[in-house]
Protein backbone atom coordinates (compact mmCIF):
# COMPACT_ATOMS: atom_id res chain seq x y z
CA UNK A 1 0.00 0.00 0.00
CA UNK A 2 0.92 3.62 -0.51
CA UNK A 3 -0.70 6.39 0.76
CA UNK A 4 -1.54 10.11 -0.58
CA UNK A 5 -2.61 10.96 -4.02
CA UNK A 6 -2.52 8.77 -7.21
CA UNK A 7 0.33 9.29 -10.12
CA UNK A 8 -0.83 10.78 -13.42
CA UNK A 9 1.22 8.79 -16.36
CA UNK A 10 0.89 9.07 -20.18
CA UNK A 11 1.75 5.54 -21.28
CA UNK A 12 2.68 2.37 -18.54
CA UNK A 13 6.78 1.67 -17.81
CA UNK A 14 8.55 -0.53 -19.55
CA UNK A 15 9.46 -4.17 -17.85
CA UNK A 16 13.13 -4.80 -17.74
CA UNK A 17 14.03 -8.56 -17.56
CA UNK A 18 17.35 -7.66 -14.78
CA UNK A 19 19.49 -10.49 -16.43
CA UNK A 20 19.37 -8.42 -19.44
CA UNK A 21 20.16 -4.64 -18.21
CA UNK A 22 22.90 -4.16 -20.51
CA UNK A 23 20.77 -4.78 -23.49
CA UNK A 24 19.49 -1.63 -22.90
CA UNK A 25 22.94 0.33 -22.26
CA UNK A 26 25.22 1.68 -24.91
CA UNK A 27 29.49 1.31 -24.55
CA UNK A 28 29.36 4.37 -26.26
CA UNK A 29 27.89 6.03 -22.82
CA UNK A 30 29.32 6.72 -19.17
CA UNK A 31 26.54 5.69 -16.95
CA UNK A 32 26.38 6.89 -12.93
CA UNK A 33 23.84 5.58 -10.58
CA UNK A 34 21.32 6.89 -8.05
CA UNK A 35 19.61 4.34 -5.50
CA UNK A 36 17.12 4.98 -2.83
CA UNK A 37 17.65 2.34 -0.07
CA UNK A 38 14.80 1.31 1.61
CA UNK A 39 12.23 -0.95 -0.77
CA UNK A 40 15.72 -0.53 -3.26
CA UNK A 41 18.54 -1.89 -1.50
CA UNK A 42 17.14 -2.35 1.56
CA UNK A 43 13.67 -4.96 2.39
CA UNK A 44 11.18 -3.06 3.66
CA UNK A 45 10.32 -4.23 7.34
CA UNK A 46 7.90 -3.01 10.29
CA UNK A 47 10.50 -0.84 11.86
CA UNK A 48 12.30 1.37 9.86
CA UNK A 49 15.34 0.46 12.38
CA UNK A 50 15.58 -3.16 11.35
CA UNK A 51 15.85 -2.62 8.10
CA UNK A 52 19.76 -3.38 6.78
CA UNK A 53 21.55 -3.35 3.32
CA UNK A 54 22.48 -7.27 2.76
CA UNK A 55 26.23 -7.64 2.56
CA UNK A 56 26.63 -9.00 -0.96
CA UNK A 57 24.42 -6.31 -2.09
CA UNK A 58 26.99 -3.65 -0.57
CA UNK A 59 30.07 -5.72 -2.07
CA UNK A 60 28.12 -5.66 -5.30
CA UNK A 61 28.22 -1.81 -5.44
CA UNK A 62 31.71 -1.70 -4.35
CA UNK A 63 32.50 -3.94 -7.20
CA UNK A 64 30.66 -1.43 -9.55
CA UNK A 65 32.35 1.83 -8.26
CA UNK A 66 35.58 0.08 -7.98
CA UNK A 67 35.12 -0.05 -12.53
CA UNK A 68 34.87 3.55 -12.38
CA UNK A 69 31.15 3.94 -12.29
CA UNK A 70 30.26 6.70 -9.89
CA UNK A 71 27.29 5.94 -7.05
CA UNK A 72 24.93 7.94 -5.13
CA UNK A 73 22.39 7.13 -2.35
CA UNK A 74 19.26 9.20 -2.68
CA UNK A 75 17.29 8.36 0.27
CA UNK A 76 14.04 9.52 3.23
CA UNK A 77 16.86 8.60 5.44
CA UNK A 78 19.37 10.53 7.82
CA UNK A 79 22.45 11.03 6.86
CA UNK A 80 23.83 9.19 10.00
CA UNK A 81 21.56 6.15 9.08
CA UNK A 82 22.59 6.48 5.96
CA UNK A 83 26.00 6.28 6.29
CA UNK A 84 25.71 3.55 9.03
CA UNK A 85 23.77 1.26 6.63
CA UNK A 86 26.53 1.41 4.02
CA UNK A 87 29.38 0.92 5.89
CA UNK A 88 31.77 0.09 4.63
CA UNK A 89 31.33 2.11 1.63
CA UNK A 90 31.78 6.05 1.17
CA UNK A 91 29.33 7.22 -1.38
CA UNK A 92 27.70 10.41 -2.12
CA UNK A 93 24.48 10.62 -0.15
CA UNK A 94 21.30 12.99 -1.05
CA UNK A 95 19.79 12.46 2.75
CA UNK A 96 16.72 13.06 4.22
CA UNK A 97 14.67 13.89 0.25
CA UNK A 98 17.81 15.89 -0.38
CA UNK A 99 17.70 17.69 3.37
CA UNK A 100 21.39 16.88 3.99
CA UNK A 101 24.24 16.28 0.87
CA UNK A 102 27.28 15.05 1.51
CA UNK A 103 29.55 14.41 -1.02
CA UNK A 104 31.40 11.51 0.39
CA UNK A 105 32.68 10.28 -2.76
CA UNK A 106 36.86 9.01 -0.74
CA UNK A 107 37.89 12.03 -1.67
CA UNK A 108 39.03 15.00 -0.19
CA UNK A 109 36.04 16.64 -1.59
CA UNK A 110 34.03 15.69 1.35
CA UNK A 111 31.94 18.63 2.46
CA UNK A 112 28.07 18.31 3.66
CA UNK A 113 25.74 20.64 2.80
CA UNK A 114 22.67 21.30 4.85
CA UNK A 115 18.90 23.42 3.47
CA UNK A 116 18.22 25.61 6.05
CA UNK A 117 16.17 24.45 8.49
CA UNK A 118 13.91 26.23 11.45
CA UNK A 119 15.14 23.94 13.90
CA UNK A 120 12.78 25.55 16.95
CA UNK A 121 9.94 25.28 14.55
CA UNK A 122 10.76 21.52 14.12
CA UNK A 123 10.90 21.02 17.72
CA UNK A 124 7.54 22.35 18.00
CA UNK A 125 6.19 19.93 15.75
CA UNK A 126 7.90 16.93 16.82
CA UNK A 127 6.73 17.63 19.80
CA UNK A 128 2.90 18.34 19.21
CA UNK A 129 3.13 15.00 16.67
CA UNK A 130 4.81 12.82 19.63
CA UNK A 131 1.88 14.20 21.89
CA UNK A 132 -1.30 13.77 19.64
CA UNK A 133 0.20 9.65 18.86
CA UNK A 134 0.36 8.96 22.79
CA UNK A 135 -3.15 7.08 22.78
CA UNK A 136 -1.95 4.76 19.64
CA UNK A 137 0.40 2.02 20.09
CA UNK A 138 1.44 1.19 15.88
CA UNK A 139 2.31 4.14 15.46
CA UNK A 140 6.01 4.77 15.14
CA UNK A 141 7.56 7.99 15.07
CA UNK A 142 10.66 8.90 13.75
CA UNK A 143 12.49 12.05 14.66
CA UNK A 144 15.19 13.18 12.35
CA UNK A 145 17.93 16.25 12.46
CA UNK A 146 15.72 18.28 9.92
CA UNK A 147 12.17 16.02 9.84
CA UNK A 148 9.95 14.17 11.12
CA UNK A 149 8.41 10.72 10.22
CA UNK A 150 4.96 9.00 11.35
CA UNK A 151 4.78 5.51 10.26
CA UNK A 152 1.68 3.51 10.42
CA UNK A 153 3.53 0.70 8.59
CA UNK A 154 2.74 -1.99 11.56
CA UNK A 155 -1.01 -1.13 11.16
CA UNK A 156 -1.81 -0.10 7.93
CA UNK A 157 -5.53 0.88 8.91
CA UNK A 158 -4.57 3.62 11.04
CA UNK A 159 -3.60 5.45 7.31
CA UNK A 160 -6.71 8.73 7.74
CA UNK A 161 -5.64 8.57 11.29
CA UNK A 162 -2.26 9.39 10.75
CA UNK A 163 -2.81 11.77 7.84
CA UNK A 164 -5.62 13.41 9.93
CA UNK A 165 -2.48 14.10 12.88
CA UNK A 166 -0.39 15.55 10.14
CA UNK A 167 -2.17 18.11 8.67
CA UNK A 168 -3.87 19.22 11.55
CA UNK A 169 -0.34 19.59 13.16
CA UNK A 170 0.44 21.73 9.71
CA UNK A 171 -2.37 24.32 9.89
CA UNK A 172 -0.25 26.78 11.73
CA UNK A 173 3.49 25.78 10.38
CA UNK A 174 2.78 26.88 6.71
CA UNK A 175 6.42 26.72 5.63
CA UNK A 176 6.26 23.17 6.09
CA UNK A 177 4.83 20.34 4.13
CA UNK A 178 3.82 16.54 3.85
CA UNK A 179 5.43 14.05 1.94
CA UNK A 180 3.61 10.59 1.25
CA UNK A 181 5.20 7.32 1.18
CA UNK A 182 4.89 3.50 2.11
CA UNK A 183 2.84 3.50 5.32
CA UNK A 184 4.39 6.82 6.29
CA UNK A 185 3.63 10.67 6.01
CA UNK A 186 6.53 13.02 6.70
CA UNK A 187 6.67 16.60 7.39
CA UNK A 188 9.86 18.29 5.62
CA UNK A 189 10.26 22.42 4.39
CA UNK A 190 8.87 22.81 1.44
CA UNK A 191 10.67 22.67 -1.77
CA UNK A 192 12.61 19.89 -0.65
CA UNK A 193 12.25 16.57 -3.09
CA UNK A 194 14.63 14.15 -4.46
CA UNK A 195 14.83 15.29 -7.87
CA UNK A 196 16.72 18.70 -7.14
CA UNK A 197 19.09 16.48 -4.81
CA UNK A 198 19.83 14.05 -7.61
CA UNK A 199 20.35 17.26 -9.89
CA UNK A 200 23.16 18.60 -7.29
CA UNK A 201 24.83 15.72 -6.68
CA UNK A 202 25.12 14.80 -10.54
CA UNK A 203 26.41 18.16 -11.18
CA UNK A 204 28.96 17.65 -8.06
CA UNK A 205 29.75 14.51 -10.03
CA UNK A 206 29.95 15.22 -13.84
CA UNK A 207 33.29 17.13 -13.30
CA UNK A 208 32.76 18.04 -17.37
CA UNK A 209 32.43 14.62 -18.40
CA UNK A 210 28.92 13.62 -20.02
CA UNK A 211 27.60 11.13 -17.72
CA UNK A 212 23.91 9.27 -18.25
CA UNK A 213 22.33 9.14 -14.76
CA UNK A 214 20.29 5.77 -13.85
CA UNK A 215 18.00 6.34 -11.08
CA UNK A 216 15.98 3.38 -9.19
CA UNK A 217 13.57 3.95 -6.12
CA UNK A 218 10.69 2.40 -5.48
CA UNK A 219 8.12 5.20 -3.59
CA UNK A 220 6.14 7.77 -4.19
CA UNK A 221 9.08 10.37 -2.93
CA UNK A 222 11.29 9.30 -5.86
CA UNK A 223 8.86 9.88 -8.32
CA UNK A 224 10.54 13.57 -8.32
CA UNK A 225 13.91 12.00 -9.01
CA UNK A 226 12.70 9.82 -11.79
CA UNK A 227 11.60 13.18 -13.98
CA UNK A 228 14.55 14.71 -12.80
CA UNK A 229 17.09 11.94 -14.62
CA UNK A 230 14.41 11.53 -17.50
CA UNK A 231 14.54 15.17 -18.27
CA UNK A 232 10.86 15.80 -18.07
CA UNK A 233 10.61 18.42 -15.23
CA UNK A 234 7.72 20.82 -15.93
CA UNK A 235 8.92 23.01 -13.22
CA UNK A 236 12.22 25.56 -14.07
CA UNK A 237 12.00 26.60 -10.50
CA UNK A 238 12.12 22.51 -8.79
CA UNK A 239 15.05 21.49 -10.82
CA UNK A 240 18.58 23.57 -12.09
CA UNK A 241 18.66 21.32 -15.43
CA UNK A 242 17.41 19.04 -17.44
CA UNK A 243 19.18 16.00 -18.05
CA UNK A 244 18.21 12.68 -20.35
CA UNK A 245 18.56 9.41 -18.29
CA UNK A 246 16.90 6.51 -17.43
CA UNK A 247 14.51 5.89 -14.04
CA UNK A 248 13.87 2.23 -13.07
CA UNK A 249 10.80 1.99 -10.73
CA UNK A 250 10.77 -1.13 -8.15
CA UNK A 251 7.54 -2.45 -7.91
CA UNK A 252 4.44 -2.38 -10.47
CA UNK A 253 2.57 0.57 -8.65
CA UNK A 254 1.99 3.60 -11.56
CA UNK A 255 5.18 5.69 -12.29
CA UNK A 256 6.45 8.33 -13.96
CA UNK A 257 9.73 6.25 -14.59
CA UNK A 258 10.11 4.58 -18.16
CA UNK A 259 10.87 1.32 -16.74
CA UNK A 260 10.83 -1.11 -13.76
CA UNK A 261 11.27 -3.96 -12.60
CA UNK A 262 9.63 -6.51 -9.77
CA UNK A 263 10.82 -6.49 -6.95
CA UNK A 264 14.27 -6.02 -4.27
CA UNK A 265 15.53 -9.49 -5.47
CA UNK A 266 15.96 -8.30 -9.32
CA UNK A 267 17.19 -5.09 -8.13
CA UNK A 268 19.96 -7.55 -6.96
CA UNK A 269 20.03 -9.34 -10.45
CA UNK A 270 20.03 -6.37 -12.59
CA UNK A 271 22.85 -4.95 -10.46
CA UNK A 272 24.96 -8.07 -11.29
CA UNK A 273 23.94 -7.34 -14.48
CA UNK A 274 25.42 -4.29 -14.94
CA UNK A 275 28.27 -4.98 -12.96
CA UNK A 276 29.03 -7.28 -15.78
CA UNK A 277 28.34 -4.72 -18.61
CA UNK A 278 30.99 -2.43 -16.60
CA UNK A 279 33.34 -5.38 -16.88
CA UNK A 280 32.70 -5.51 -20.72
CA UNK A 281 32.70 -1.83 -21.34
CA UNK A 282 36.34 -1.67 -19.40
CA UNK A 283 37.22 -4.53 -21.54
CA UNK A 284 36.31 -3.06 -24.66
CA UNK A 285 37.96 0.84 -23.87
CA UNK A 286 41.09 -0.99 -22.59
CA UNK A 287 41.17 -3.35 -26.06
CA UNK A 288 40.84 -0.02 -28.53
CA UNK A 289 42.97 1.85 -26.27
CA UNK A 290 45.47 -0.74 -28.00
CA UNK A 291 44.63 -0.41 -31.41
CA UNK A 292 45.11 3.20 -31.50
Amino acid sequence: MTSGRSIIINRPPIYIPPKNFGDYLSHQQDYCLFLDIDGTLADFTLNPKNSIIPNPTLILLQKIQSHGVKIAVVTGRSLAEARQMLSPLSLPIAATHGLEIAFDDGSDNNETNVASVDTIELAVIKQAIIQTCIPFDDFIVETKPYSVALHFRQNPALADAAYAIMTETLKSHTNWTLKSGKYVWEVVPKGVNKGTAILTLLKHMQNGDDIWPIFMGDDLTDEAGFMAVQGESKSVEDYQQLVKGMGIKVGSEPTHAHYYVRNIHEVTILLSSFLVFCQEHNALVKKMRRVI
